[in-house]
């Protein structure tokens, strides 16, 4: 009589189990959009350009590549930053969104905008070069002065006012 017992909790045990697994799943005839489960969104992959190409290009999550190349992303807002030496770094904000063409009753894929994602970078101004050494300037030539008359003998020159 125990074994009975014990074989038919056990049994039910294992159907309740089972019954319980079916349900944790949305049956496929039901739209997504009633779904009680929350699936990741799907990466999209974005496409990346630069003028000048071999860019390198940083996502505010860190994921990197050097233009032109392509990233699968998070379908989230985020800002996309340029950068190659001898022009200034670039940022560019990229938008999440839904696709437009899209069921009511569907889970639109989503989209980040703009796809794809073109920079024409700067050139960088060349450093200030540093000033060259001061040189004295050269003093305008002066011829010599008249020596002074001798002693005794009148100046040349009228008193000044007041003597």
């Amino acid at each position: 009589m125990f074994r009975v017992r014990l074989f038919g909790s056990i049994g039910v045990v294992a159907l309740s189990a089972a019954a319980l697994a079916g349900c944790s799943s949305s049956p496929s005839w039901m739209p997504d959009w009633m779904s009680f489960s929350k699936s990741t969104p799907p990466l999209v992959t974005m496409q990346f350009e630069s003028q000048p190409p071999g860019a390198d290009v940083r996502t505010s999550q860190g994921q990197a590549c050097q233009t032109p190349c392509s990233l699968a992303l998070q379908p989230q807002g985020q800002v996309v930053s340029f950068s190659k030496n001898g022009f200034l770094p670039q940022s560019v904000q990229i938008a999440a969104g839904e696709s437009p063409d899209h069921s009511f009753f569907e889970n639109p894929p989503p989209t980040l905008s703009p796809n794809p994602v073109t920079v024409i970078l700067q050139p960088a101004a060349p450093p200030p070069r540093g000033k060259p050494p001061m040189r004295p300037r050269p003093r305008p030539h002066r011829p010599p002065a008249a020596p002074p008359p001798p002693p005794g003998q009148p100046s040349p020159f009228p008193p000044p006012p007041g003597h």
